[in-house]
């Protein structure tokens, strides 16, 4: 048989898909005499990794670890004396999903905001979806949902619940999960009492602190006997200047709502008449401090 140029027998698909991580493998054998030599390059004139691999006279090109950067056209050449023949295909990369940022568990007063965000990387890019208890959840009054974000507008009791962040692609799927727990207690001053009575020198500075255990936010109410002093929410009334008078008592009425409750905590200020200044009355100013 005479001399001919190489005809490739054998040779790889058009496109070769491999995972992140995976080794892609491409075949190229040629017939051909005299008999040929096969050389591996890039269509894009890159060098080929040097983690890659070649077996059996060149005809198998291993890429182990392959990445995103391993991604591209590749070319088997085929070449002796008489001529040369080419095969192209095209290595593609993918890689399942996986988590770059997932949610954790939240507790939380009754009427407050959940804000939750989920990312993850993947080839071709993850979608989302969010599920509530396995079930699906959507964009709707207090709840809206874009792409890997979640955000629970003024949360009630029935928006507890376990939820999921779902990521995919067309090679897989991940989840992420959290729990929302939503607390919503009546005012409480058992672990925070006020002292019943305290003594303030003539002239001196007070600080009476109102701060009970409550969900959500209560509305507080400081009264002098039965009048009002002044309603805030803020917890601290600062009384400044103190001038004698025998007995001063204030309650400190606090409202929640969901659900609806009251609390009263007395309090009793004595002031000293030590410094003999006559009686003129008190002058009353609010403390600023936040809930």
């Amino acid at each position: 048989m005479g001399e001919y140029e190489p005809k490739i027998e054998v040779q790889f698909p058009e496109t070769v898909s491999t995972a992140k991580g995976g080794t892609a493998r491409l075949e190229c054998f040629a017939l051909g005499n005299p008999v040929p030599t096969i050389i591996w390059r890039r269509a894009d004139g890159k060098p080929i990794a040097r983690k890659a691999r070649r077996h059996k006279s060149n005809g198998i090109l291993e890429i182990p670890n392959f990445q995103q950067e391993d991604a591209g056209v590749y070319e088997c050449v085929a070449e002796n004396s008489r001529g040369r023949n080419v095969a192209r295909g095209q290595l593609t990369f993918y890689a399942q999903p996986s988590w770059i940022q997932k949610i954790n568990d939240v507790h939380v007063a009754i009427e407050e905001n959940v804000f939750w965000e989920c990312k993850a990387s993947g080839r071709p890019r993850p979608t989302y979806r969010w599920l509530k208890n396995g079930e699906p959840l959507s964009t709707q009054d207090r709840i809206q949902i874009e792409q890997g974000t979640l955000n629970i507008t003024a949360v009630g009791l029935a928006d507890a619940g376990m939820y999921q962040c779902v990521a995919e692609n067309r090679h897989g799927l991940i989840f992420s999960s959290a729990e929302l727990s939503v607390e919503a207690v009546g005012p409480d001053f058992s672990r925070t009492l006020l002292k019943k009575v305290t003594l303030v020198k003539v002239g001196g500075d007070v600080v009476i602190e109102c701060k009970p255990k409550a969900s959500p936010k209560p509305v507080y109410t400081w009264k002098k006997g039965r009048d009002r002093v002044r309603e805030s929410e803020r917890y601290c009334l600062e009384i400044l200047s103190i001038f004698h008078e025998p007995v001063i008592t204030y309650q400190s009425v606090m409202n929640g709502s969901r659900p609806r409750n009251s609390l009263s905590a007395i309090y009793g200020l004595n002031v000293s008449r030590r410094t003999g200044a006559s009686a003129e009355g008190s002058k009353l100013a609010g403390l600023c401090n936040s809930a």
